[in-house]
């Protein structure tokens, strides 16, 4: 079976099948490919000729892929066996080396002949596919110091020899261009044991580094792509445990600059593995791996690192912990079947002997491997713990330490005995290291040459092949190629239309992609190219029929729906009058083509759009905008929709309830009139540094403001001249659009007749004009003042030669003065316009018979009621006297300067830690605002607002420096932290510092009388602060309940005196039977109680022998021989209340104690001077010192 498998896998038979299967394909499918009309396949003799090629295409390839890898094989092979030709090393030949290599010789013809993987076993796809050559396996680099196990590991590592059989043992290993490594010929890989006097370059530097460096390029020579797939780093157990920490550093710095040198002189990156040998030299590893089989002699065993992992350093460490834990978890189970003592002896301080490895395996991984960002960073993929043959005597660094601490003997270790079994090698190799051969890099330079050299090649070749086309076949090629995407493009358009919702919908942007591509549908992007001419190019019948098809879209796909968004807004009524009225108009010249104006139709669609198609993006707007002109240059376009007479009908009968005067008023706004105007806006009114002071409420821009159309240029220049033009047109548009009856042949005349006409209009728009205005005007405010500093500059450039307040309330003024005003030769500019306009109406009435009117006189009537009166305030405000003096505005300036040097002198005050002098310039201020129009009513009130506040922070802080001197540093130093305020303290306050704080006349009491009393309102509960001035002083930070809690404090502690006293009277209420007497002696007062009259006995504190005790005394003794409590200090009594049980009566001055001593109570009625009980008085449990105000 494993024979016919082998047949029928091998690669010649698959690759003749592949050849058939396709020979096949081009017979039975070649008549049906076609060029054109061309059928290049039809003949059987053309097929022949083709699958004939096809074979010496790939037979030539074969050929050749053999000759380049027997080639390269052989030239490894020749390098390996290339004698050395210096006489030195001639010299150091040995007899034994010289036989060796002549017997290598004769077996070179079979070694150049050799493929390794295709074996008569069955091993996967892979080998039945053939054999790799020499030079295709990877290639590995074992380094380490002599004697760290590197030639026994491979030695017993059960890989496959593939040349033994051939060459004996030692053909197995192969002869390098020097005698100083060793080649592994194994089927899996080509391992190269180098010497390890080339890893540590200490015995001859000099050669060892020469030689080194000549094997390495050898290497690169050899592989020049990929010299290395990986490399093995040893390092034995012993070299580990049996070196001092110098010596291992020493060893891993070589070793890193062994690897060092690999990755600068063959510039590839390539993962390393690290094994450490002679794991049998552990004291009992041997005992503890005897029982295991051989598949658990053949794994593993060590750790991976993740090949994600960056810094896999940072991981060996738990990696270790873990395999020390397995032993640990092994390790009840191997001593339970041991019955040897010393062997179990032995297996139970493995773990311990494997756990001494962790630090100097860490340290050497440290030193081999640490990133540095001047080095290359070696690609660490693992450590591995491995033993080839068990040979020498372990080492016990646990029982030799304890040996030396204790300066005893230590004990002779008997050497291993060869069990001919290798540990955790077998699978190493080949499952873990040879698996991951991908992982190797490659030579980038090389990389890069080699594949400029195949796009150079290409590119000859290519360039070569378009040089053979002729223009005939490039033109009919991209004309195919164009009719091809126009046709593609088309069904792509059809997708999108059938995609897009049916013309039901007034939804434009489903039909923006459609209309987009069919405008583009046959366009090519710039000039024609030469290689599609020649005669065939095909773009200018394509673009006529695509630009027919976009314009049947047009009518059929956008013209419905703009037809349906119009009868939308009829049938809504629109948002306007005059919106309503545009959309009817549209709506009846789109029925009616003999009315069809294609700009206002333009206008009033864009204009829809821009109002309520607020999701279309700018892109969106000028896509559409392209299409809607590209539908109007088509002429006068009539509506595909039939009319509804009765929506046209409703929508003119609600249009005719709409007075003349309102619809000319409509139609003025809606031909955007006032647009070639300016706006009015802080900005250009007062100049830039107005963004300093002012701000606006609704927080739009002050570069925003008044419409151009209610400026004063918009009303005299713009509104007054299109009054007559705007009836004018109305008029003769109301006979089509309203469908009114009999509309006189002279519209104009007739409007023109009708004198108070034109002022209803102007009425209409000088109470907009006048609104318009007063939005604006209480929009301006000024700009926040949030600190001293703010108040300070706003005030200095409200006040300034250069205040952009001046000409900002007469630019105002101005704009809010139509009937007259303006400078002297706008006034005079203004009677030439109305003498001009008088004489157009004296002529207008001598024709049409009316006799002259007050037209002009009602109309500055009209300027004067709806305009120049609501603002005459300000004009009053900016307005010299005819007598001549300043404006009352020069006045208000004045006082802002007085504001401004009070603010500056409280700000200086409060830099210095000084009270700011009191003023009236605020109060002054907020008098002189109730007296101000808007907006400067409102400028003056934030204005004495922000100053009032500055004098109260100013106050506040000089009153929070005075609470933080005067009562602050003295209370955290005289009784923060100490006993009775910190009931959890050692440290007693002494009565002086209590008396000095709290009591009459006080530091505090000082204080406050002095200072805060007549900024604090006492009588309500909790203490607040007065206003000041009107205004609050402000919100409390917390110190103002302090002052209050020490006000408590000396009512409860100073009844009369300026020490602190408190007088109690003690009556017994009962007391256990097992106490024969009770004795309470305060500082020398005695209270006694013996089962007699309860007779109350008074104490004062403190007491009059000043010995500072209380003590409680309690007869017969108890059983543990407690008789009573002491307390010392100041405070002891205080300090005995906190020890007992303390009960309220209904009487606040009257509490019950409870004194138990060992389970024994006593019980006394106390009765203190004050209704505040001063042993349980909150204030001076929640009393902390106050630091500002």
């Amino acid at each position: 079976m494993k024979r016919v498998l082998g047949w029928i896998f091998n690669r010649w038979v698959l690759l003749a099948v592949l050849l058939l299967a396709v020979a096949l394909v081009l017979w039975i499918i070649g008549p049906l490919v076609a060029i054109g009309d061309h059928r290049p396949l039809e003949s059987e003799t053309s097929r022949w000729i083709t699958i004939g090629v096809l074979v010496l295409v790939v037979v030539a390839i074969v050929a050749w892929s053999r000759w380049r890898s027997g080639r390269s094989n052989a030239a490894v092979v020749n390098q390996l066996m290339q004698s050395p030709t210096g006489p030195q090393e001639a010299e150091r030949e040995s007899a034994d080396m010289a036989a060796v290599r002549e017997r290598f010789q004769q077996a070179m013809a079979t070694l150049q002949r050799a493929r390794f993987g295709a074996g008569n076993q069955v091993r996967g796809w892979a080998a039945r596919l053939g054999g790799r050559y020499l030079y295709e396996l990877p290639w590995y680099l074992i380094i380490g110091a002599p004697g760290s196990g590197k030639t026994t590991a491979l030695r017993h590592s059960g890989l496959q020899f593939p040349l033994a059989d051939q060459m004996g043992d030692h053909a197995i290993r192969g002869v390098g261009g020097t005698r100083h490594c060793d080649w592994w010929f194994t089927d899996q890989a080509v391992l190269i044991d180098t010497a390890g006097r080339f890893t540590t370059q200490d015995s001859d530097p000099t050669n060892d580094k020469a030689t080194w460096s000549g094997f390495l390029q050898m290497l690169r020579r050899s592989r020049p792509r990929q010299p290395l797939n990986g490399a093995l780093v040893t390092v034995s157990v012993s070299d580990l445990l049996a070196r001092s920490a110098a010596e291992r550093a020493q060893y891993a710095s070589t070793v890193r600059g062994r690897l060092q040198e690999l990755h600068k002189d063959l510039d590839v990156r390539f993962p390393i593995y690290l094994l450490v040998t002679k794991a049998d030299l552990l004291s009992g590893f041997m005992d503890y791996m005897a029982t295991i089989d051989k598949d658990q002699r053949a794994a593993p065993w060590g750790f991976t690192f993740p090949r994600a992992a960056t810094t896999p350093l940072a991981q060996a460490g738990a990696e270790f912990d873990a395999l020390a834990q397995r032993l640990l978890d092994g390790l009840i189970d191997r001593l339970q079947a041991e019955r040897d003592p010393q062997r179990r002896a032995r297996i139970y301080g493995f773990p311990a002997q494997f756990g001494t490895l962790r630090q100097a395996l860490l340290e050497f991984l440290d030193g081999v491997f640490a990133p540095s960002p001047y080095e290359a960073q070696p690609l660490l993929r693992g450590v591995y713990f491995v033993s080839g043959t068990q040979e020498g005597t372990p080492i016990d660094r646990v029982l030799g330490s304890v040996a030396r601490n204790y300066r005893l003997e230590n004990a002779v270790i008997a050497p291993n005995q060869a069990s001919g079994r290798s540990y955790f090698l077998n699978r190493l190799l080949s499952e873990v290291v040879f698996a991951e051969a991908g992982l190797g890099g490659t030579n980038r330079r090389w990389e890069r040459m080699r594949n400029a050299w195949m796009v150079a090649g290409y590119a000859a070749v290519g360039v070569l092949g378009i040089g053979l086309l002729t223009a005939w076949g490039f033109s009919y090629s991209n004309n195919r190629k164009y009719i091809s995407d126009v046709s593609a493009h088309a069904e792509q358009v059809r997708q999108l239309l059938n995609a897009a919702p049916n013309r039901a919908t007034a939804e434009l942007l489903p039909i923006v992609p459609a209309l987009d591509a069919t405008r583009s549908l046959a366009q090519l992007d710039g000039a024609t190219p030469w290689s599609m001419r020649w005669g065939l190019f095909q773009g200018k019948k394509l673009d006529s029929a695509a630009h027919a098809a976009y314009q049947r879209m047009l009518g059929d796909a956008l013209l419905p729906r703009i037809m349906l968004r119009i009868e939308e807004q009829l049938r809504q009524g629109s948002n306007t009058p005059e919106t309503l009225y545009e959309a009817l108009k549209a709506y009846v010249m789109l029925h009616n083509t003999d009315h069809f104006d294609a700009a206002s139709l333009k206008q009033h669609v864009q204009t829809d759009w821009e109002a309520t198609r607020r999701e279309l993006t700018p892109e969106q707007r000028d896509q559409l905008a392209r299409h809607l002109e590209a539908l109007l240059d088509q002429g006068g376009v009539a509506s595909p929709l039939p009319e509804d007479e009765a929506l046209l009908k409703a929508t003119r009968n609600q249009l005719a309830t709409l007075p003349l005067p309102q619809r000319i008023y409509n139609r003025l706004k809606a031909q955007r009139l006032g647009g070639d105007f300016p706006e009015f806006t802080v900005i250009r009114a007062a100049g830039n540094n107005a963004s300093l002071l002012f701000v606006r409420s609704s927080g739009a821009p002050l570069t925003s403001g008044v419409p151009g159309l209610y400026t004063r240029d918009g009303y005299l220049k713009g509104f007054q001249p299109m009054v007559g033009q705007a009836a004018t047109q109305l008029a003769a548009e109301q006979s089509w659009v309203l469908n009114v009856a009999d509309a006189p042949k002279d519209a104009a005349a007739l409007v023109r007749a009708n004198g108070p006409l034109e002022n209803e209009v102007r009425q209409l728009y000088l109470t907009d004009y006048a609104a318009t205005w007063e939005s604006f005007l209480a929009d301006i405010k000024l700009q926040p003042m949030g600190t001293v500093t703010q108040s300070v500059e706003r005030s200095r450039l409200l006040s300034a030669s250069d205040s952009p307040l001046p000409p900002l309330f007469k630019a105002i003024s101005r704009e809010t003065t139509l009937s007259t005003g303006g400078n002297a030769i706008e006034q005079a500019q203004q009677r030439a316009d109305d003498l001009i306009q008088k004489s157009r109406e004296k002529i207008v009435n001598a024709i049409s018979g009316k006799p002259a009117s007050a037209d002009a006189a009602a109309q500055q009537r009209l300027e004067a009621t709806l305009v120049d009166d609501r603002f005459a305030g300000l004009r009053n405000l900016v307005t010299a006297p005819q007598g001549g003096g300043k404006a009352p505005l020069d006045e208000t300036l004045a006082l802002i300067a007085e504001a401004n040097v009070v603010l500056s002198a409280a700000e200086t005050a409060l830099k210095g830690g000084s009270a700011p002098p009191p003023s009236p310039v605020p109060n002054r201020l907020k008098v002189e605002a109730a007296r101000m129009p808007e907006p400067l009513r409102a400028m003056l009130d934030d204005l004495g607002n922000s100053s009032s506040r500055v004098s109260q922070g100013a106050l506040r802080q000089t009153l929070s420096q005075e609470v933080r001197s005067q009562v602050g540093e003295f209370c955290q130093q005289a009784v923060a932290g100490r006993y009775p305020l910190d009931r959890n303290s050692s440290r007693d306050v002494t009565q002086a510092d209590f008396a000095t704080l709290f009591g009459p006349g006080g530091k505090i009491d000082q204080l406050f009388q002095q200072k805060l009393t007549p900024y604090v309102d006492t009588t309500s509960r909790p203490w607040k602060f007065r206003p000041v001035e009107g205004t609050p002083l402000g919100g409390d930070s917390g110190t103002l309940p302090q002052f209050q809690r020490a006000a408590v404090i000396k009512e409860t502690f100073f009844p009369g005196s300026n020490a602190p006293s408190l007088k109690l009277d003690f009556k017994p209420v009962e007391m256990d039977t097992t106490i024969q007497q009770f004795i309470l002696d305060v500082d020398g007062q005695i209270v006694r109680y013996a089962h007699g009259p309860q007779i109350p006995t008074s104490v004062q504190w403190p007491g009059p022998r000043g010995s500072s005790q209380v003590r409680v005394q309690v007869s017969p003794s108890s059983a543990n021989g407690s008789s009573g409590m002491v307390n010392d200090g100041p405070w002891a009594l205080f300090r005995l209340f906190d020890r007992v049980k303390i009960d309220k009566t209904n009487a606040p001055e009257r509490f019950r104690v409870t004194f138990d001593i060992d389970g024994r109570k006593a019980v006394f009625e106390v009765t203190a001077s004050s209704v505040n009980n001063p042993f349980r008085l909150g204030e001076l449990n929640q009393f902390s010192c106050p630091n500002s105000l």
